[in-house]
């Protein structure tokens, strides 16, 4: 008999990721696991392969409360700075520096320059 995840507060912070992964769709969940280095995208497959039939109802509160989160935060704040942060939690150190200098343009300079 299969295993039946009824109960929400059962739920662990990767069973929810996976959950959530696995909820999102293929087309979505692939851009996310395109910057997830090797470690995460094993840790992450392993607990979606394990996750067993999720009662809807779980998947439901899960979205409730994912935009709960974000909404009680105020606001996001989309800046240089927060982006760096960011991006530096998944990429390489180079990498972001790489981007970000991409997206900044050249230090100090303006189109006049």
């Amino acid at each position: 008999m299969a295993r039946v995840k009824e109960d929400y507060r059962t739920l662990t912070g990767p069973q929810k990721a996976a959950i959530f992964m696995l909820a999102l769709g293929e087309d979505h969940s692939a851009k996310l696991f395109e910057i997830m280095d090797d470690e995460e995208i094993r840790e992450l497959s392993q607990t979606m392969a394990n996750l067993g039939t999720i009662n809807a109802a779980i998947i439901e509160r899960l979205f409730v409360e994912f935009a709960d989160q974000l909404s009680t935060s105020g606001s996001l704040i989309g800046s240089y700075d927060s982006t760096e942060r960011l991006l530096m939690k998944s990429l390489p150190g180079d990498r972001v520096s790489q981007i970000m200098e991409e997206i900044r343009g050249p230090a100090g300079r303006t189109m006049w320059d």
